[in-house]
C-alpha cells in the first residue's frame, strides 16, 4: 500500500470518527428535550459540510429552542466563536402519547378517565401531538375526538368560564367603590380573557372573565 493511500484511509478514519463526536454532541443536546418516559432511538446528522467537518471542537444547539426535538430538527453548529454550518437532523423516538379512550362530544371538560396512553413512534405522531394527560385535563374538547384518536394541542382549548348570550354578573372596580350589575356576554370566554359584555343600561363594555359567569371591569 502506497504512502498517499495510508495517508487518505488515516484521513477518513478521523473524519469518520470526528462525525461519531458531533453526533453524540447532538445527541446530548436533543436528549434532555424529550418527554418524560421517551426512548431515543437514533440521531441521524446525515453528511456535515465541510466547514462543520473540518472543525476541531464544534458545539452544536438548538436553532428554534421552542420547537419540538422529535422528526425533523434544525441544529446550528459553532466553531469558535462563530457558525460553522447547519444540519438537519432526523430523531427518532419511542414514547408515551395520549389518545381518547372513548368518544368526546365537542365542548366536553377533558377528564382522567377519558384518555389513555399509548407507546409508539413519536416522530410518526401529528404535530402538537399530547404527551402527558395532565396537559389537558381540564380543557375542553374543541372538536368531537373519535374513541383511540391522537389528541392534539388543537383537539382541545381553555375551559369557558363565560358562554356567548349567558347573563353574568359584572363587577365594576375602582378608588374606593365595587359596584354589581347583571349583563350579557357577547362572547365567550376563559379564565382571564376579555369579552364584551352587554349592561342592563344597553352599554357594550369589556370585562375579565374572573369566574363561571363573572366578569371584572377595573376604572
Amino acid at each position: 500500500m502506497t504512502r498517499r493511500m495510508w495517508g487518505l484511509m488515516g484521513l477518513l478514519c478521523c473524519t469518520l470518527a470526528q462525525a461519531d463526536g458531533l453526533q453524540e454532541q447532538v445527541r446530548e443536546v436533543i436528549a434532555p428535550r424529550l418527554p418524560a418516559r421517551a426512548q431515543l432511538v437514533a440521531v441521524d446528522i446525515g453528511q456535515p459540510a465541510a466547514r462543520i467537518a473540518a472543525c476541531a471542537h464544534p458545539r452544536p444547539y438548538l436553532v428554534r429552542p421552542e420547537q419540538s426535538v422529535i422528526g425533523r430538527v434544525a441544529v446550528g453548529v459553532r466553531c469558535l466563536d462563530e457558525v460553522a454550518g447547519y444540519l438537519q437532523v432526523s430523531v427518532r423516538v419511542v414514547g408515551d402519547y395520549v389518545v381518547s379512550r372513548q368518544r368526546i362530544a365537542a365542548g366536553e371538560v377533558i377528564k382522567a378517565s377519558m384518555l389513555e396512553l399509548k407507546r409508539g413512534p413519536l416522530e410518526r405522531l401529528p404535530k402538537g401531538s399530547v404527551f402527558e394527560p395532565s396537559q389537558i385535563i381540564g380543557r375542553q374538547a374543541s372538536r368531537t375526538l373519535g374513541r383511540g384518536m391522537v389528541i392534539t394541542q388543537n383537539h382541545v382549548r381553555e375551559r369557558w368560564l363565560v358562554e356567548r348570550n349567558a347573563r353574568v354578573v359584572l363587577q365594576a372596580q375602582g378608588a374606593g367603590f365595587t359596584i354589581s350589575r347583571d349583563g350579557k356576554a357577547l362572547d365567550n370566554g376563559s379564565l382571564g380573557s376579555t369579552v364584551r359584555v352587554m349592561g342592563s343600561d344597553g352599554k357594550m363594555l369589556s370585562a375579565q372573565v374572573v369566574g363561571q359567569n363573572e366578569l371584572l371591569l377595573r376604572y
